[in-house]
């Protein structure tokens, strides 16, 4: 009877609260026998409590225990059990009689008391007992024996209740009891019925399997992990590591080396292994015998370290090498450095405008390089994507020539697959009104941390023209002041660091140093300059660390987003061009706004960073449109009226 009540999950009326356990768990057990053992109720919830409460709600759940376990008891007609295990800790406690003074010897004694010799040995061990009495008694061993006893029947009892009552969970288990009703309610909410439903949405959507439960949250999606984890035993089953920390910190799953097989996995780049016939150190397009790389592999992998300026462009340059190989190993059954023009035309022509078979060469899901069901392609590619292809491949080629490893580069004189995209600055340049509108987006009269931060970031990113990952890598390390000629005072400068040569230079305008000051104000920090190395500029809300470059895109999204909820409807489309405009569109009205108030070409592209002064010539374009919208102009408007003179 008692095994069937306690299965269902269902308790006694008298004890049926909020604190009370559904289901009886061997946690909640080991929890009540810490308890018995006078173990504090501090300790307690640290060991067995949810750590997004305090110990009061461990304190309930032991009262909750003691009634649940009393009352079932009693229903088993275990009477003993029912009376030992309301015994609150210290009923029974272990007799430790007071600690005894060190006793001397019998030399020492007779010493102390009977120098002259007077006593006889008897007369002397009688006044050393009297003295120094022993420690038990007939009393002391019967207390000791009947607190063992009961000691020994309290924790009988208590195990024939966990053997009786205590339960594993299973994963065809309804959720219903086995969590907490708030976090069951929105769980059931979402669809999820059983404990299986449960791992398996995790399993599926990974760290932040959360968000498809409404209302849940990282909190009490840590509190359900939590749960999983400690019953994994018991469910047969672990949760992957991908489902417990965020995608960046995933680690390669390790791989099965098959280089003595003639066999060729698709996987990426760095878990390739090829067999010593493929691996290209005698292809028919070799430059030599003796070739400076040996293999396609270490070939690529020295083009990517000499050729990929930063972390973007290599992964860019990585996909379509790999692609390349992976298509010349599995399809042609050759290495990369005996590919001839003919097949590297299938290659961009035919193969990559339909990947086939798609089972091999497509992926299904969004697949991570770290997983075995990762594959190379998403689907076919454009004709822009397949020049972008083209481009990369021959320029990768071309290095190789160069380097001694080819002999020819087998994508020359390839003619374009795709037209280059035109770049017009125009359509993606705030004009006067959406300028305008944004500034006014982020006026406040009393501004919030995130929505000082916010400001900070827009006046940064538009007097600077920084990339959103350039803006979040700034540091207040990489500030300094200095003299400039034909400026009065003092010059703020923030360092970039690139990713080839010195770090470039960018000039800070007052009032952009004055609204850093005021964010390191509002953090408790001290000056900028006087801050620790590393302090970020643009710093998250919660904990302070850095901003990820999505975390700035995010922010200057909502800003773009609210500015557009600011403006009405009009011919011109404002509304909806603010809408889709990005960090990036902040660069181009830098750049062009910068030049229609008299900039130097050739300092607003060292500014920029661009490798070549070409590119920013391109802002030249829509010039004359440009000079209406004048940084001084622009800068009168709105909340910034009073900085005018500064930035003059």
């Amino acid at each position: 009877m008692v095994r069937s009540t306690a299965r269902t999950g269902t308790l006694p009326a008298e004890i049926a609260r909020s604190t009370a356990p559904g289901r009886l768990t061997r946690q909640h057990f080991a929890l009540y026998r810490g308890y018995l053992d006078g173990v504090s109720e501090t300790q307690l919830h640290a060991s067995y409590g949810d750590a997004s409460t305090d110990v009061r709600v461990t304190r309930r759940l032991i009262a909750a225990l003691r009634d649940t376990l009393s009352v079932l008891a009693r229903r088993a007609r275990d009477t003993e059990a029912a009376h030992l295990l309301r015994l609150r800790p210290g009923s029974i406690p272990l007799f430790e009689p007071p600690p005894a003074a060190a006793s001397p010897s019998l030399e020492d004694f007779r010493e102390t008391v009977d120098p002259g010799g007077v006593y006889g040995e008897s007369e002397l061990l009688a006044l050393y007992s009297e003295a120094y009495p022993a420690d038990t008694s007939p009393a002391v061993d019967r207390r000791a024996a009947r607190n063992a006893r009961l000691r020994r029947r309290q924790a009988d009892a208590l195990a024939r209740m966990e053997a009786s009552l205590a339960q594993d969970p299973r994963p065809d288990d309804p959720i219903d009891g086995w969590f907490e009703p708030a976090i069951t309610a929105r769980l059931t909410a979402a669809g999820l019925t059983t404990i299986a439903d449960v791992v398996g949405l995790i399993e599926r959507r990974r760290h932040r399997w959360y968000a498809t439960v409404p209302r849940l949250g990282p909190k009490g999606a840590q509190r359900v992990v939590d749960w999983l984890q400690l019953h994994a035993q018991a469910l047969g089953q672990t949760l992957s590591p991908a489902a417990l920390v965020p995608r960046r910190q995933w680690q390669p799953t390790p791989r099965v080396d098959i280089q003595a097989t003639d066999a060729v996995a698709i996987a990426p780049l760095e878990a390739l292994r090829v067999p010593k016939a493929l691996d290209g150190s005698k292809g028919s397009n070799g430059a030599s015998a003796h070739a400076p790389f040996g293999t396609d592999i270490n070939a690529i992998s020295a083009w990517l370290d000499a050729r990929s300026g930063s972390e973007h462009t290599r992964r860019a340059y990585r996909r379509e090498a790999e692609r390349l190989l992976l298509w010349a190993l599995v399809e042609k059954g050759k290495p990369v450095s005996s590919l001839d023009a003919v097949e590297c035309a299938e290659y961009i022509g035919t193969f990559l405008t339909n990947p086939q078979p798609a089972a091999r060469w497509v992926a299904r899901n969004r697949g991570e390089r770290c997983f075995d069901g990762w594959r190379p392609f998403a689907g076919p590619l454009s004709d822009r994507s397949r020049e972008t292809a083209r481009s990369i491949l021959s320029a990768m080629c071309e290095w190789l020539v160069g380097e001694g490893y080819l002999s020819v580069n087998p994508f020359a004189g390839f003619a374009r697959v795709a037209a280059p995209p035109v770049f017009d600055s125009a359509t993606r340049t705030l004009d006067f009104d959406q300028w305008k509108c944004v500034l006014q987006s982020v006026e406040r009269e009393e501004y919030s941390f995130a929505e000082h931060r916010d400001k900070l970031a827009l006046l940064l990113a538009y007097a600077t023209g920084l990339r959103r990952a350039e803006l979040a890598a700034a540091t207040s390390d990489a500030l300094s002041v200095g003299r400039l000629s034909g400026v009065d005072g003092v010059v703020w400068r923030l360092a970039v660091r690139q990713d080839r040569g010195t770090p470039r230079r960018v000039l800070l305008p007052p009032i952009v140093v004055e609204t850093i000051r005021e964010s390191f104000a509002r953090r408790g920090l001290p000056d900028p300059l006087a801050c620790p190395a590393g302090t970020p500029i643009l710093a998250q809300a919660r904990g302070g660390q850095s901003l990820t470059p999505d975390g700035v895109g995010k922010i200057f999204k909502r800003i773009f987003s609210n500015a557009g909820t600011l403006m009405e409807s009009d011919a011109s489309g404002g509304n909806r061009r603010l809408q889709q405009a990005s960090t990036h569109w902040l660069r181009h009205t830098h750049s062009t706004h910068a030049l229609a108030h008299g900039a130097h070409l050739q300092e607003l592209s060292s500014g920029l960073g661009h490798a070549d002064v070409s590119t920013t010539a391109q802002y030249l374009k829509d010039e004359d449109s440009a000079r209406l919208l004048g940084v001084e102009t622009l800068l009168r408007n709105a909340w910034l009226t009073r900085k005018t003179s500064e930035l003059s």
